[in-house]
């Protein structure tokens, strides 16, 4: 009798894909209430739709778009600025599957399945957020870098 260990890469396969989808501002929020309630009313709407203002503090920032990838510290006409950097790949998510071979007098069957969302292609995408001294002054969308 052939064992599939089909159950073995599924399960897995399927845990790694709900690691990687990122949390909705409505998680971040649900995380974070005391810090969410302690927002201007105008922000907290922003915030709840993943939408960032002029003003916002850093904390507003995290609670819309989450981590950022990088943040870079500086300075610019006199004050202190700090950039965070969200970046994108255009290539969506993907789901892998796979089997493999045994040695010896059992042989196995190897399938894979790939899904890529959306169809086609997009460039890299880099959201900078900029903050001086400790407030956003602007925010701007890079493709293709």
């Amino acid at each position: 009798m052939m064992k599939t260990g089909f159950s073995f890469v599924l399960l897995p396969s399927c845990l790694v894909l709900l690691a990687a989808c990122s949390p909705a501002p409505s998680d971040r929020i649900a995380k974070n209430m005391p810090a969410y309630e302690q927002l201007p009313k105008e922000h907290q709407a922003k915030v709840a739709r993943g939408e960032l203002e002029k003003g916002m503090s850093p904390m507003a920032v995290l609670l819309a778009w989450g981590e950022p990838e990088q943040k870079m510290a500086g300075r610019m006409n006199g004050k202190n600025t700090e950039r965070w950097i969200y970046t994108r790949s255009g290539t969506g998510w993907s789901l892998g599957l796979g089997g493999g071979g045994f040695r010896g007098r059992d042989s196995g069957i190897g399938t894979g399945i790939g899904v890529t969302m959306p169809l086609g292609s997009r460039p890299p995408v880099s959201c900078n957020v900029l903050f001086e001294d400790g407030k956003v002054i602007g925010w701007e969308a890079v493709n293709g870098f």
